[in-house]
């Protein structure tokens, strides 16, 4: 236990044999938002404030402090000539870095200023057992550090609140833009009998009171496609995923999508939607849809309708001179060798050719925002093929600053084409390929009793976010992102 911390916890101890209660059940004064306080400022008037102490400057017998509510600062002086020597000295022996005051008093402005609450009384809320690691407006510097306790992360730096504040609202906006669309919000199970909707490798769990293995979900697709046969036409989830991956800077585990399906609705009107969706978001939560990306780089990204659009073979064309459609299979694995990529479960020549464009394209040209259009038709079990070309499937994916965005399609609504598909995945599976889709019975029953025309679309949250702040890491827009456990005891 560190000397300062050893201090703190007997002063605690002290406060309660004095009778003085560090911990009170609510507020001696109902205390006003700061944020109110300063933008409508009532000088001469007396306010109720409480907050965070988070700096001191002692000038002889006055005390000037800052305490911050709900991300807002205002400072606030303590005049022993105001408050008696008593209440004064008091204030001294009592009041730390950290802790949470309450005060009352006069509104003024200093010689320099600054508006400032001249306290006339004064109440402790809360006594902080720990200091600040930084002051107030300063980063923690170790990345470890701020990402595992990023309560203090963001409890010190105001940058890093703006940026959660803002993926909080882009949250929002999100599910008032799809209200406005008439789509209604739903919910489906997270614990799956049978994982689907997307490749990936599940988390699985034990359900005790059934004595069975069930899944995380990986998405949302399949039930909310259950809804759509249900017979309700638009509905739409914002909900946690949860995927057995890698963990990187485009990449968390558990992460945040936003899924919709429309009926008698196809990958052309779901482009629509999402180009406007993009743009009214940015507009409501930043107030631009200019984004400097990244951050302090003076590149601006134009999130302004309509995107550009490119075949996803074309796009190999262009950007890394690749024909696919013209090369043999065997110069197709040739690529994959040299560009180091991996394909478990076997060669399929749809899947390496969108992972040819993943690696060769659309991380490293696609700034601004681009639809690619037209996929493999083999890389993709969930959708309809394509009404003119049948070696390709309806689906696309935005990109922007080289991330992929957002995943739609036009949803594969024949059942025996399906079943077909997903007997092609278990072929996968057998292979050793984890990230299959697994054969859902009970999903291909449901579409039996038919499915409408639907496009369906996934918006990842946290990419939108991560893409509206200016960061370059997704750590930087998930409130607590996973980290490895921590093998450190309690200091």
């Amino acid at each position: 236990m560190s000397v300062e911390r050893e201090q703190r916890r007997k002063m605690r101890e002290d406060l309660f044999k004095a009778g003085i209660n560090p911990y009170p059940h609510t507020p001696k004064f109902r205390p006003m938002p700061v944020k109110e306080i300063k933008e409508r400022p009532s000088l001469g008037s007396y306010v109720p404030a409480a907050g965070r102490i988070v700096s001191f400057r002692r000038h002889g017998k006055l005390i000037f402090f800052d305490i911050v509510d709900d991300g807002e600062k205002i400072q606030c002086s303590i005049n022993a000539g105001e408050v008696g020597k008593e209440r004064f000295e008091e204030f001294l022996k009592v009041m730390n870095l950290g802790d949470f005051i309450n005060v009352y008093g006069k509104l003024y402005y200093t010689r320099k200023g600054e508006l400032t609450i001249g306290v006339s009384d004064y109440f402790l809320l809360a006594k902080a057992l720990r200091s600040p690691p930084v002051k107030w407006g300063h980063r923690l510097m170790d990345p470890e550090t701020r990402y595992r306790k990023r309560y203090l992360d963001v409890m010190m730096t105001p940058q890093v609140r703006r940026v959660l504040e803002t993926r909080f609202r882009l949250v929002e906006e999100v599910r008032k833009f799809m209200w406005s669309k008439g789509y209604l919000e739903v919910e489906t199970p997270v614990l799956q009998p049978v994982y689907g909707g997307a490749e990936a490798r599940p988390f699985k769990t034990h359900i005790w009171a059934l004595d069975e293995d069930w899944y995380l979900r990986i998405s949302l697709e399949l039930y909310l496609k259950r809804l759509i046969i249900a017979g309700f036409n638009k509905v739409f989830e914002i909900g946690k995923n949860f995927r057995n991956e890698d963990i990187d800077v485009l990449h968390n585990p558990e992460f945040t999508m936003m899924e919709s399906y429309e009926a008698y609705a196809d990958y052309n009107s779901i482009m629509r939607l999402t180009e406007e969706l993009v743009n009214t978001v940015a507009k409501k939560v930043v107030g631009t849809n200019k984004i400097e990306y990244p951050e302090g780089s003076g590149t601006i990204i134009d999130l302004s309708p309509p995107f550009k659009k490119v075949r996803l073979v074309d796009g190999l064309r262009e950007y890394a001179n690749i024909d696919v459609e013209v090369l043999s299979d065997d110069t197709i694995k040739d690529l994959l060798r040299e560009n180091q990529i991996a394909l478990s479960g076997g060669y399929d020549r749809g899947r390496a050719i969108v992972k040819l464009f993943d690696k060769l394209v659309g991380r490293e040209h696609l700034l601004q925002p681009t639809f690619v259009i037209d996929f493999p038709r083999s890389s993709s079990p969930l959708t309809k093929p394509h009404r003119s070309d049948e070696r390709y499937a309806e689906r696309f994916e935005l990109y922007i600053a080289g991330t992929e965005l957002a995943n739609a399609y036009t949803e594969l609504n024949d059942p025996v084409l399906q079943e077909e598909y997903f007997r092609m995945e278990e072929e996968r599976r057998k292979r050793g390929d984890v990230e299959a889709h697994p054969f859902d019975w009970d999903f291909i029953e449901a579409l039996e009793y038919g499915m409408p025309p639907t496009g369906g679309l996934g918006v990842g949250i946290d990419r939108l976010a991560l893409i509206l702040t200016g960061q370059t890491s997704i750590k930087e827009v998930i409130p607590f992102p996973m980290l490895k456990k921590s093998q450190q005891g309690m200091t």
